[in-house]
């Protein structure tokens, strides 16, 4: 039977996913081991040609999945990862992540493998598009609001990747505005600025700037363990 998402959930028998910047209905079926008509089928008036970033998808699992995540909750691989500085930025153990992962191997992580989380997923989700100079806000794979930042300059870029946010601070001053939320990038953030002529620019050392309202208002909709993907 068809199943159309609700609340960001799908049933127990489903994988929930959240489409991502680059995906494709073909990457998404061979990175679960099912086929594109089987997505197809659990998703009526998915369009391969026009997939929206942020939306939400049911999956149907198949026998050879690997990992299979209790919680539907996957983390991919990025460069330079590493299993603690994983469990760190999601707040859970070493330990809890490892026995979510049978058989991994800490020392030979691959850029791209995926891992299961022991953790629920958050509803919410932030994209930034370096190229464009936005940020996007989704909550419940719905789209909530776009605005305009400043991105890293060409000798200092910002990271490319999928990220969570680690912490916050108010009122941090100087460079950093208003409002500071640190990213599980080392040394990177989304924060205000200072210098507001500079929105819309190749302007920072690889933070994401944005006016200070528009801080304020994203702080204080977003949690710590928010989903941040940065692409080009």
């Amino acid at each position: 039977m068809n199943y159309i998402p609700y609340n960001g959930r799908c049933p127990a028998d489903f994988i929930t996913y959240t489409i991502r910047p680059g995906d494709t209905l073909y990457s998404i079926a061979q990175q679960f081991n099912v086929t594109v008509n089987d997505i197809m089928a659990v998703n009526p008036g998915l369009l391969p040609e026009s997939l929206q970033v942020a939306r939400i998808i049911c999956i149907p699992k198949s026998d050879s999945l690997q990992p299979p995540c209790n919680t539907s909750n996957y983390y991919v691989i990025q460069s330079q990862d590493t299993l603690y500085a994983i469990a760190h930025a999601f707040n859970i153990s070493l330990q809890s992540l490892m026995d979510a992962n049978p058989g991994i191997k800490p020392e030979s992580l691959r850029i791209g493998q995926m891992i299961c989380l022991p953790v629920q997923p958050l509803p919410y989700l932030i994209t930034i598009s370096l190229n464009a100079k936005t940020l996007s806000f989704y909550r419940q794979g719905t789209f909530v609001k776009t605005y305009p930042v400043a991105v890293g300059k060409p000798s200092t870029p910002s990271p490319i990747g999928t990220f969570v946010i680690i912490n916050k601070a108010m009122n941090p001053g100087g460079p950093y505005g208003t409002r500071w939320m640190g990213l599980s990038a080392r040394g990177y953030g989304i924060h205000g600025t200072n210098n507001p002529s500079s929105i819309g620019t190749k302007a920072s050392n690889g933070c994401i700037r944005m006016f200070n309202d528009d801080v304020n208002e994203l702080y204080s909709q977003v949690p710590i363990g928010t989903t941040v993907i940065i692409y080009k």
